[in-house]
């Protein structure tokens, strides 16, 4: 995707969490330890669930910022110009850690990655600073990175009336808090609160939902059907059947499109959803 010159939205979205940059290598095969093997492509780019959807709302034609740590370190200037390449707005939070760097395989037949990551979700920020939650701020988005950022983020958009929609992927500590200051869930096929760990899609999704008051609560299945907890049980939101060249951060554009489609465009939750999805399929026809 690159950015469009559609007029922003009046009302800003706010994101908050991680930013990284991936070095990203597509091969057939990985090699086995010990071993070389040669990379059909390869690229570096910055990433992150929340500086992804961040891209992604932006892309669409919102106003957009992103609370963050970027840091300093080799790489800290380019994360910011891509960011900014992409009228993406940083509030920089100053946390313990340097910018993590993804090394990333994405397979050259399938399109599906493996990542190594430095996961620094459990990092603390320094003092939480700048205008986290604008006055005419539509919605948040929060991907669970930097606890107490996001658990600042949260409480201010819930006291201000503002919607607070969280990307789950694997459980942390910090979802603790924030489940119950949010509005909307998005959660991958894996995350389970640890009181529901096993349980099928069927009774998780409306159990979440039922708990903290969710107004829709959704979970994402890579290339298989949406599913979201209905008054009536689960309900499906179909998903395109594609091939695959590069699936990297695919979630992220989905979640960055839905906060754009529900809460700028206005569409309801099920179509926010449905456009989300769509646009996520099509950025899997592309590399990077």
């Amino acid at each position: 995707m690159t950015p469009t010159s559609s007029a922003s939205s009046q009302r800003d979205l706010v994101f908050a969490g991680i930013t990284t940059v991936d070095l990203v290598l597509v091969a057939a095969n990985l090699p086995a330890v010990g071993q070389k093997a040669s990379t059909q492509t390869s690229y570096l780019d910055v990433g992150g669930p929340a500086a992804n959807a961040a891209d992604t709302a932006s892309i669409l034609g919102a106003k957009v910022s992103l609370a963050t740590d970027i840091g300093t370190g080799q790489l800290a200037g380019f994360a910011r110009d891509s960011l900014e390449s992409y009228d993406v707005a940083v509030t920089e939070q100053p946390s313990d850690m340097s910018l993590p760097v993804s090394s990333i395989w994405v397979d050259a037949g399938s399109g599906e990655r493996t990542i190594l990551a430095a996961d620094n979700a459990k990092a603390r920020v320094g003092r939480i600073s700048g205008l986290l939650v604008p006055v005419r701020a539509a919605a948040v988005l929060l991907d669970g990175h930097y606890a107490e950022l996001a658990v600042t983020v949260a409480r201010r958009a819930r006291s201000a009336g503002v919607p607070v929609v969280l990307d789950c992927g694997r459980w942390r500590p910090a979802y603790g808090d924030l489940l119950p200051l949010a509005t909307d869930v998005i959660a991958c096929a894996t995350f389970r609160p640890p009181d529901l760990t096993g349980a099928a899609p069927e009774e998780a999704l409306p159990a979440m939902r039922d708990r903290w008051g969710l107004e829709l609560c959704a979970m994402t299945r890579g290339p298989d059907s949406i599913l979201v907890a209905a008054s009536d049980g689960v309900e499906e939101v179909p998903v395109s059947t594609i091939d695959a060249v590069d699936t990297l951060g695919a979630g992220d554009v989905l979640h960055g499109a839905y906060v754009y489609y529900r809460y700028d465009a206005g569409l309801d939750g099920a179509e926010a959803l449905a456009r989300g999805a769509a646009l996520a399929s099509e950025s899997c026809l592309h590399l990077g």
